[in-house]
């Protein structure tokens, strides 16, 4: 009798069970792995002498992904994430509790395809979000955990968001809502995205145009510049409107161009609201010589962030320094990312933490590109490029000697040489070596003009 019981009851959990995993149609799991050791001397151009002047250490970053594809054009995905620095912070060894080896969810979305409309699909949650080549939107970088030293290599990108898209091939439209920044959850001091991008692709020259709107909506009270206080009954928006297209003239040659224009209200800590009106361009062309050894390629690229002369003035004259909304796209491995991330020492008194001040590698800027690539066998390449990085408006310096600030710097900001050599072992199995040097233009303060140099070596596995 017993037997004929736990029969049964192993038949009746079979019969509940064998419908819920039918559900399931395809499960694929794959991830990457990646470490890294990064070597740096004069990140701040400060001529430090032991203590900053050349540091080096080494970071993992793992990440783990599920796709289930469901009935019914469902589909999810999670993703898990792990980033750090080697080796146990000290305070681990005293047994303070540390978040180094917390597991983050860096993905989770459910896609539905078809949705009322056989066009349209539909993605709800954590997701990732690329338009274009990434230069408004594209990357919300972060280090949720403060886990790692060299937050441009952070694997947390991603935004909470609903995505619908309208596929009218050869048109494509795509509708986005992000909740950014969430404060307190019973109040309206959140910080949103909303946006549109109406892309197009041509039957010749492998042609394609995209034109877009984003809207980003802080209510947060924080002041964008000059100070990191809050100001009361303040509100930053922006609207950003731009256009894309890339062609191919003649074989082997491709031309670029996107710009976009910001406008919207401008807060700072002064209590003081000021109009928006700011730019952006980047143009291109490249060129691949694919008939010759090594298959040379060559390219030139011009990009502007425009910049305000006056950041922190209490004047209600219009404000023209370009917000970086959530560019994806980075053309250098040093200087984009001063003031950004790594602070120089002559940045002036009170922007400590602001990330778009005008001195920062996000805004206020032009940027000279030469490229250059070669492949001297199918497992090696080699990527080189020279950048010329100049102010759009002037601003002032303050050397960390007391406080004297030097007015009307030179625009030069500098030039940066960066070289990259990727090396493929397998399919799934690839080494990189950069080297990348800074050196720095008649804008910084004499004795705070050291050359800044980055070596990066890294080794990454995918699966």
């Amino acid at each position: 009798m017993k037997k004929a019981t736990l029969f049964c009851l192993l038949a009746l959990v079979v019969l509940i069970a064998v419908p819920a995993y039918a559900e399931v149609q395809n499960v694929k799991v794959s991830g990457d792995l990646s470490a890294r050791w990064l070597l740096r001397w004069n990140y701040d151009l400060a001529p430090n002498k032991g203590v900053g002047s050349g540091y080096d250490f080494l970071m993992s970053t793992a990440e783990v992904q599920v796709d289930a594809d469901l009935t019914d054009n469902v589909s999810t995905v999670v993703r898990l994430a792990n980033q750090r620095d080697w080796g146990e912070p000290i305070s681990q060894k005293i047994g303070t509790a540390t978040d180094t080896y917390d597991v983050i969810v860096d993905l989770a979305n459910v896609t539905f395809k078809e949705m009322v409309y056989s066009p349209l699909t539909v993605t709800i949650g954590r997701q990732d979000l690329w338009f274009g080549k990434g230069f408004i939107i594209g990357a919300k970088q972060r280090d949720p955990l403060a886990s790692i030293s060299a937050n441009e290599y952070t694997v947390i990108n991603s935004f909470d968001a609903i995505k619908a898209t309208l596929d009218f091939d050869p048109w494509k439209i795509d509708g986005v809502y992000s909740l950014l920044e969430e404060n307190t959850t019973n109040r309206n001091d959140h910080v949103w995205l909303l946006g549109t991008n109406i892309g197009y692709k041509f039957d010749s020259y492998n042609g394609e145009a995209e034109a877009y709107y984003w809207k980003k909506h802080d209510n947060s009270g924080v002041a964008y510049t000059g100070s990191s206080a809050i100001v009361a009954d303040r509100t930053n928006w922006i609207d950003t409107y731009g256009i894309r297209g890339s062609f191919e003239p003649i074989a082997n040659a491709t031309l670029a161009a996107e710009g976009a224009m910001q406008f919207g209200r401008y807060s700072t800590a002064s209590d003081i609201s000021r109009s928006r009106h700011a730019g952006a361009l980047d143009l291109s062309g490249d060129y691949a010589f694919k008939d010759m050894k090594w298959t040379p390629k060559l390219g030139l690229e011009y990009i502007l962030y425009s910049g305000e002369a006056s950041p922190s003035s209490s004047s209600e004259g219009t404000y023209h320094g370009w917000d970086m909304m959530y560019r994806g796209k980075f053309d250098s491995a040093i200087r984009e990312f001063q003031n950004l991330y790594y602070a120089t020492a002559q940045r002036q008194t009170g922007y400590e933490g602001i990330t778009n001040a005008q001195d920062s590698g996000a805004t206020n800027e032009m940027q000279f590109i030469i490229k250059a690539n070669i492949k001297p066998t199918n497992n090696i390449g080699i990527d080189g490029r020279f950048i010329w990085f100049r102010n759009d408006k002037s601003q002032a310096a303050e050397a960390p000697d007391g406080g004297t600030l030097y007015n009307g710097r030179n625009k030069d900001l500098g030039q940066e040489l960066d070289l990259t050599l990727n090396y493929t072992y397998t399919e799934d199995v690839s080494f990189g070596l950069l080297g990348a040097w800074f050196f720095p233009g008649k804008y910084w303060v004499s004795d705070f003009d050291q050359v800044a140099t980055d070596v990066v070596g890294t080794v990454k596995v995918a699966f």
